[in-house]
């Protein structure tokens, strides 16, 4: 089987994620922001550039709550809504295809999650669609950020997926914004890795900082067991150093 076929759909437990239309295909460290921020007392999330609806389906998986979804990409939107409608939980889950920047939004919210475009001054993709996905040319952080802030309730908290070489200015920005850093999960691939990924879990008043780190995998493709109950109630197929949780197939996801 083609790349381009296996990587067509991503099947979880409770959900299907048809992702053809979408520039950016599901990730494992889309899915680790999926699963680890609490959602407890969430009634309105805002899950920002949904692209393929991934944050949203976990999301609406995890809580009650209503769900919005903004996504500038028409092409991508289309693919979210079509996800959302086939799922369980589809009269939760609204996609609205706008600039985050001029969005109105209908409440503010509980929890914003975003996985936003990750690089900054290089060389955009040939593609524009995955340029837009991949580069922050078109939204820069500090204008997301500055959405986020005037999103978010005033106990809500924004949590933002982001390459660790990237964390220390998103952490200055974030301030310029009038955020202040909550929580912080390191995401790394094995224990002797360095982290790659950051989730930064930012709110409007200042809290007692909350830190861990996830590591991903004993040896590529088998999870930790920390790992494995992270993606456990999602995942259809997973290998697992915990015999309780493995699977026996691989997931088929690629950072």
């Amino acid at each position: 089987m083609s790349r381009r076929q296996r990587n067509s759909f991503f099947q979880c437990r409770q959900f299907r994620i048809e992702q053809g239309g979408a520039a950016m295909k599901v990730t494992t460290d889309a899915c680790v922001l999926g699963a680890w921020p609490s959602l407890d007392g969430a009634e309105r999330i805002l899950d920002i550039g949904t692209g393929t609806g991934l944050l949203a389906l976990f999301a609406a998986q995890r809580c009650n709550a209503q769900i919005d979804a903004v996504e500038l990409d028409a092409t991508a939107a289309d693919q979210a809504r079509s996800n959302f409608g086939a799922s369980p939980w589809a009269e939760r889950l609204r996609v609205y295809q706008a600039d985050i920047r001029h969005f109105e939004a209908p409440a503010s919210y509980d929890r914003i999650l975003c996985n936003p475009p990750f690089f900054t001054a290089s060389t955009p993709n040939r593609c524009a669609r995955l340029a837009d996905a991949r580069h922050d040319d078109s939204l820069p952080l500090l204008e997301l950020l500055n959405a986020c802030a005037r999103f978010l309730t005033v106990q809500g908290c924004a949590f933002l997926l982001l390459p660790a070489a990237s964390e220390d200015s998103a952490r200055q920005l974030a301030m310029q914004a009038g955020l202040q850093l909550s929580q912080r999960l390191s995401i790394r691939s094995s224990a002797n890795a360095a982290p790659h990924r950051v989730i930064l879990g930012l709110t409007r008043e200042a809290q007692p900082l909350r830190e861990q780190t996830l590591t991903l995998y004993t040896e590529h493709p088998i999870h930790t067991a920390q790992a494995g109950q992270l993606f456990a109630p999602f995942y259809q197929r997973l290998r697992c150093e915990d015999p309780v949780l493995d699977s026996g197939a691989t997931d088929g996801l690629h950072r």
